[in-house]
């Protein structure tokens, strides 16, 4: 057996540490943020475009919806069943009754709400109004869009306390025409749906293709006041389950109705006055979703010339269309 004696004179090499610098890492830092940052627009591209289409999706089952209650009945449903800045008070043939009822409730049984229809008409045959609704706060998934951060709304909301007083509010109108809403105390518009309106298909002489059935609405939260655009409850004062097409898309020249919000948003500016209109709205980029009266949906540009867009208003207008 040998025994080795350490030589003398002579070290052990050096332990290299294994790591990071603290410029490698900061590096490092930088190429993810990088990375981050040119990943960020295209997610939020994607799920544009995912909330676009499901809002695209929601419209064409509401404008199916419409069409189904039109084979069922002979007509479209009544955009309001009280004229214009009316409540408690519906004209022939309902005397009374029916006070608040809009287009949206009819639709309910051909939009997967059948047991909510059927809870909601017996509560409406006892005389009562849609705004007294034991479940006037029911979500109904298909009357909103995902890109409203609003949405869903049910609540009124009044020194930042929630009470249910005006139920669901959805981001979906109907066609009023391309005026205001309470000429003639909203009846007889040129649009589909208006005060008591009974519209048929051989109504609209225009053609489906070229007249504006649904489109969208961006709503206001309830922070200091009411905003009774998308008030499916309650739209006699207004008729803010309609639209108007007198102003193109997205515009920000404030609407003009009854109990507007008192700081609405700035998106969606709005101030108590009349004659009364409501103008389409949407989160979507450089336009809104819109249905046409023969069931196929399109999107709109901000940029559709007026012209255009206030013929698509009309049913019976005879304008040309040159650019749809």
């Amino acid at each position: 057996m040998f025994f080795q004696y350490p030589q003398s004179g002579k070290s052990a090499p050096p332990q290299r540490c294994k790591g990071f610098t603290l410029i490698e890492l900061l590096v490092v830092i930088a190429i993810i943020a990088i990375l981050i940052g040119l990943l960020l627009p295209a997610v939020q591209k994607v799920r544009d475009a995912a909330a676009r289409l499901k809002c695209q999706n929601n419209i064409r089952q509401i404008a199916l919806g419409l069409h189904n209650y039109h084979d069922a009945q002979g007509h479209f449903p009544h955009g309001t069943y009280n004229e214009i800045d009316t409540t408690f008070w519906t004209p022939p043939p309902y005397n009374g009754r029916q006070d608040r009822r809009c287009w949206a409730h009819d639709i309910w049984p051909y939009i997967e709400q059948e047991n909510l229809y059927r809870r909601f008409e017996a509560h409406m045959n006892t005389g009562a109004s849609a705004l007294a609704f034991p479940d006037l706060g029911t979500i109904i998934p298909v009357l909103m869009c995902p890109s409203d951060p609003t949405s869903p709304k049910t609540h009124t909301y009044w020194g930042g306390i929630g009470v249910p007083t005006q139920g669901f509010s959805g981001n979906y109108a109907v066609n009023a025409g391309n005026g205001f809403f309470d000429t003639n105390r909203g009846r007889n518009l040129n649009g589909i749906f208006f005060a008591i309106s009974r519209v048929t298909l051989t109504d609209i002489p225009d053609g489906t293709s070229n007249t504006a059935f649904v489109s969208e609405l961006i709503l206001s939260p309830d922070t200091n006041g009411h905003d009774i655009r998308g008030r499916y409850h309650n739209p006699a004062h207004s008729g803010g389950v309609a639209f108007s097409t007198r102003l193109p898309p997205n515009n920000l020249v404030p609407d003009q109705f009854n109990w507007c919000h008192a700081t609405p948003l700035p998106r969606a500016p709005c101030i108590w006055a009349s004659p009364m209109f409501v103008s389409v709205r949407s989160y979507h980029t450089n336009g809104v979703n819109m249905a046409m009266a023969d069931g196929s949906v399109r999107f709109v540009p901000n940029n559709v010339s007026l012209a255009t867009f206030q013929a698509i208003g009309s049913r019976n207008g005879g304008e040309p269309i040159s650019d749809w």
